[in-house]
């Protein structure tokens, strides 16, 4: 039977074709196995799931996207017969190996098919998918056809919607990857191979040929009027863009819910990415062609309330939970319906992009995302145990197919959704994580920052590439400049935080127009561990080491004395454990000295280990060292520390807490020298003092600069007005229409004061009272003159909370908040670097292995974005529990 349809239709005839499609439609659900010789769903009985193999990421749009989309391995070059070809560079390319699926556009004329189409059956007619235009295509387009059943190495074959290039025999290194049809393909064309059909190898145009027979797929409903070709985009691109809204049988066709949407807001415009299942109920205002007006607001189906939008759906999750409670809970409880399998990427020919791994997988995956293992893990014994008691009909996919397809996935999914939100940042900050992986191999792993519409700090993590262990200043812009590139964010950046001390960090930077900040986690580590390194210091710490190890270990153990005084033992097992850390050191030491008495007359053969001048030297240890661990704490405090607290911080340190009394003895003295040497060396360049002082001003807590000299405080608030300029030129919206920034407001209720923030900043900070637009120039002055005179805000008030109450009344103001206090006062999160969690993250980082480095990092970094959206028991989502644990 040739492919296509015969003119008469009886009922045997109609039978034959329900049969026929019934068939089509399970073969279309089914994966065939090379070695067995057998169709399987998800997962071979005898051989595991397959490896498909996942395209390089590449954005939309880009020139050359088929290129570019080269897997790792493959080669595209010249063929002697003309064209392109594709070459495996790999050692062995298995059987089975799954390449797609193939990208393009979709075809609805037979006239529009080119060398590049293929043909997708779905329901008894057909669509074609052509890769002739490079920039909506992928690599997968200039494998050449073979030309013998001898040199065919790939076979083309259709699943679940898809076009896909298996692996149909093993391909040795330099070996051109030629694709040709088999049984599978042929049956989807409707032939029967070696009966009605001459099958000869490299006719391209043969095949061609009988598409123009195939029945072509009708629309399900009128096209739109505003349809500009025939055209339409084959899994590339945002599905909003559709001219025909086909849907497969069986599913209710696009808008048919059985919710209670508001009239009108069918023609509200979703994103082409979305898998979330709570777009169910919003969208974006767009214009007659589809295309989205304002991303910034997303409206409610259900009660058309306008929300922010910032890139996530945490908003639209809370609206639906507290104002749509009975719609959220029936979206929620039927995941498994045929609406949720539409909301999970369906495109308007099939389902998603590439076949969903099992539950099992999933859940295999999501642990080593979660806890930064290293992908081997799912090979060691015990888990392959553990997984077997759990669920014993389960095969665990061996590491590498893992990490090609699954994790893969995941990766790239996230890497598209942040590609997207931060390329059109107009303002952003780096920080730059440097870190040893093994002894001759270290990372950068750069990280962005800003803030978002509602007034939210966000970070990303970018990407981690190895680098130099002493890079010079050429290597550091080249690594820096090519990875701000690939995300966009070049132009936008204007801090960078971290990194390497030294001129080379400065010159890179400044290479690149970016302002180098350290970091101020780094820079107290040095402070205190210049006071640790005093030679006196040290031997009190060898000896409350010996004493510690005695007591606790040797013939000194007392268990009359432990009984006594209970918290004297944890004390000592943690200055054993973590006593030489910088910065644990104070906590413990100060513990310590409260059983000072007990433990002056305790040693080996009744000699006491400390003797008095040991004790004075700890004294003073402790009494130098307990701003700088204030601090700390203060940096932990919140979930993101902004550049407002540094300058208040280093100025409390080096001209209250660390200036020399005449009280000091002389090891206090030399600490506390020590310590201002480290902070002043780190803090002492112009355009990092200027930063500082501008972030200060621009917090509402220290907006009256009472802590600078009359000097800085003007040239600061020139500063800030300059900058207020450049704002207005670049946004002229800022100061059209806007009100008195002059007008009160309600005054906001005063947070409960933080102790240590008290007791760290004391009298530098100050409650100022308040005094009683035509240009940007006057605008800028105006708004300035105002806020600083205003009273200022509470210590405790966070300051990027009190601008999303405030940023109407000073929307200049408001911008450059965004800009300045979106900048991280530290290079990595806090936690990190203040306590023994950083030890853990580096030890995990280190057993990666340096192929899934980058992968791995970057999901454990973004996991509160892939899993935003997944409940979990006892009603948390997985994002709450991500930002919990940042």
């Amino acid at each position: 039977m040739r492919a296509g349809f015969p003119s008469w239709t009886g009922p045997s005839m109609q039978a034959m074709q329900v049969a026929e499609d019934a068939r089509t439609h399970l073969e279309d659900e089914l994966l065939f196995c090379e070695e067995c010789r057998l169709y399987f769903r998800e997962s071979c009985p005898q051989h595991g799931p397959p490896t498909f193999v996942a395209d390089s990421p590449v954005p939309e749009r880009a020139p050359s996207r088929a290129l570019l989309s080269l897997p790792e391995g493959l080669v595209v070059k010249d063929r002697l017969q003309g064209g392109f070809g594709v070459w495996s560079t790999l050692p062995v390319l298995p059987q089975g190996c799954i390449f797609g699926p193939y990208e393009g556009e979709v075809v609805r004329e037979h006239s529009d098919c080119t060398r590049y189409s293929w043909a997708v059956r779905d329901s008894g007619s057909y669509f074609f998918i052509d890769a002739s235009d490079d920039s909506r295509s992928s690599w997968m387009k200039y494998v050449a056809c073979a030309s013998t059943e001898d040199e065919q190495n790939l076979t083309v074959f259709q699943h679940r919607g898809y076009i896909y290039y298996r692996v149909c025999q093993t391909i040795p290194a330099d070996t051109e990857l030629l694709v040709w049809i088999g049984e599978e393909y042929a049956r989807t064309l409707g032939l029967r191979l070696g009966e009605h059909f001459k099958y000869e190898f490299g006719e391209k145009e043969l095949l061609m040929k009988l598409f123009q027979e195939l029945r072509l797929k009708t629309p399900s409903s009128p096209p739109v009027s505003y349809a500009p070709s025939s055209r339409t985009q084959y899994l590339y691109g945002d599905a909003t863009a559709s001219a025909l809204p086909l849907h497969k049988p069986g599913l209710p066709p696009p808008g048919a819910n059985t919710f209670p949407m508001l009239e009108g807001t069918q023609n509200l415009v979703g994103l082409g990415r979305a898998q979330s299942r709570y777009w169910t109920f919003f969208g974006f205002q767009g214009d007659a062609y589809g295309r989205i007006l304002d991303k910034s607001k997303i409206i409610c189906k259900l009660c058309g309330v306008r929300l922010s939008y910032s890139g996530n759906t945490t908003n639209l999750r809370q609206h639906l939970i507290y104002k749509h409670r009975c719609e959220y809970n029936q979206l929620v409880g039927t995941q498994t319906t045929t609406l949720d399998k539409r909301m999970v990427g369906m495109g308007e020919f099939g389902p998603s992009r590439t076949p969903i791994p099992g539950r099992t997988t999933r859940a295999v995956a999501d642990f080593i995302v979660l806890d930064l293992m290293p992908v081997e893990v799912v090979e060691g014994e015990g888990f392959g145990q553990m997984l077997g008691v759990l669920d014993p009909s389960y095969k665990p996919p061996n590491a590498s197919s893992l990490a090609h397809t699954v994790l893969k996935d995941m990766y790239t999914q996230v890497k598209g959704k942040i590609w997207e939100l931060v390329q059109v940042l107009p303002q952003c900050s780096l920080s730059l994580d440097i870190w040893c992986h093994s002894s001759n191999l270290t990372y950068l792993t750069l990280t962005v920052h800003y803030v978002d519409d509602c007034f939210e700090p966000r970070t990303w993590v970018l990407s981690s590439h190895p680098i130099p262990e002493e890079p010079s200043t050429e290597s550091l812009v080249e690594a820096l400049a090519e990875a701000s590139k690939e995300w966009g964010v070049r132009g936008s950046t204007s801090y960078i935080v971290g990194g390497f001390r030294g001129a080379a960090m400065q010159e890179a930077t400044a290479a690149l127009g970016w302002t180098a900040l350290p970091c101020i986690g780094q820079a107290l580590r040095a402070a205190m561990e210049a006071v640790l390194g005093q030679p006196t210091v040290q031997r009190a710490l060898e000896r409350l080491h010996r004493l510690a190890s005695w007591a606790l270990t040797g013939a000194g153990r007392s268990e009359k004395l432990w009984m006594q005084e209970p918290l004297l033992q944890t004390h000592l097992s943690r200055f054993l454990r973590d006593g030489g850390k910088w910065h644990s050191v104070y906590a413990i030491l100060q513990g310590l000295m409260e059983h000072s008495e007990l433990l002056a007359g305790l040693g080996p053969d009744g000699e006491a280990t400390l003797r008095p001048q040991d004790w004075a030297a700890l004294q003073d240890t402790v009494k130098v060292l307990k701003p700088m661990a204030i601090a700390t704490s203060t940096f932990t405090k919140d979930p993101f520390s902004s550049l407002s607290l540094v300058k208040l911080v280093l100025t409390s340190l080096l001209y209250k807490h660390l200036v020399a009394s005449e009280w000091d003895s002389a090891l206090a003295l030399e600490s506390k020298a020590a310590a201002q040497k480290e902070l002043n060396q780190q803090f002492s360049n112009l355009d990092v003092n200027q930063a500082l002082n501008l972030a200060c001003a621009l917090d509402p807590r220290f907006r009256g600069l009472d802590f600078l000299s009359h000097t800085d405080r003007v040239e600061t608030l020139h500063l800030l007005k300059t900058e207020l300029l450049c704002l207005a030129e670049a946004s002229p919206g800022l100061t059209a229409g806007l009100p008195d920034a002059t007008s009160s407001s309600p005054p906001a209720k005063l947070p409960k004061q933080d102790t240590g923030i008290e007791f760290l900043l004391g009298d530098l900070y100050s409650m100022r009272s308040a005094t009683g637009i035509s240009s940007a120039h006057q605008q800028a002055e105006q708004e300035t003159a105002s806020f600083q005179t205003s009273k200022a805000s509470a210590l405790g008030q966070e300051p990027l909370q009190w601008w999303k109450t405030h940023h109407t009344q000073y929307p200049l103001l408001a911008q450059a908040a965004r800009k300045l206090l979106g900048v991280p006062a530290t290079s990595v999160p806090a936690g990190w670097l203040f306590s023994n969690a950083g030890d853990a993250i580096c030890a995990k980082r280190r057993a990666l292995t340096s192929e899934h480095v980058d992968m791995l990092v970057f999901l454990h970094g973004n996991r509160a974005m892939l899993y935003e959206d997944l409940p979990m028991p006892g009603g948390q989502s997985l994002q709450h529990i991500c930002q919990e644990t940042l």
